[in-house]
């Protein structure tokens, strides 16, 4: 019997720890002082600007304390920029400076490289179509504090 879940949830897998691998070695052959999770959470500051830090730390799914790390890091990079929210002092919103925003730009582009190179020729995928649905799955998983709770 095939199972379509655990297939689709080993091929995500499988396309995530590549695609982690070969950006970071990208980034790092290019001297770029970020990794994948910091290049991740700049794309997310990028999309959704300004944006909650605790909210950013929600979405790519890191601790709080990873993120406030990586928050100061690409902060003192420059490439980021953090200032209290207006609504709750306490919370803090991202902004990308101007030199985060052409970095992203730059990495977008080895991105969409990166995706060109690894789509198979013979059978074209449509990225539109698998967007649309990982980003309802995406929304689904992020409505949740434990979706494992319900499978009990």
């Amino acid at each position: 019997m095939e199972d379509y879940i655990l297939d689709f949830t080993t091929n995500l897998a499988i396309l995530h720890r590549q695609f982690q691998r070969d950006m970071n070695q990208i980034l790092e052959a290019d001297q770029v002082p970020i990794n994948i999770t910091e290049f991740y959470l700049l794309v997310l500051v990028s999309e959704a600007s300004p944006i909650n830090q605790r909210m950013a730390a929600r979405t790519i799914a890191v601790d709080e304390g990873l993120m406030t790390r990586m928050v100061r890091h690409l902060v003192t990079l420059a490439l980021l920029q953090k200032t209290d929210d207006p609504a709750d002092r306490r919370n803090k919103q991202l902004t990308l400076t101007t030199k985060g925003q052409t970095l992203v730009r730059q990495a977008i582009d080895v991105l969409h490289q990166w995706w060109r190179h690894v789509t198979p020729s013979d059978a074209p995928v449509n990225f539109q179509l698998l967007t649309e649905q990982l980003q309802k799955l995406s929304t689904q998983v992020l409505n949740f504090d434990h979706p494992l709770d319900d499978l009990n």
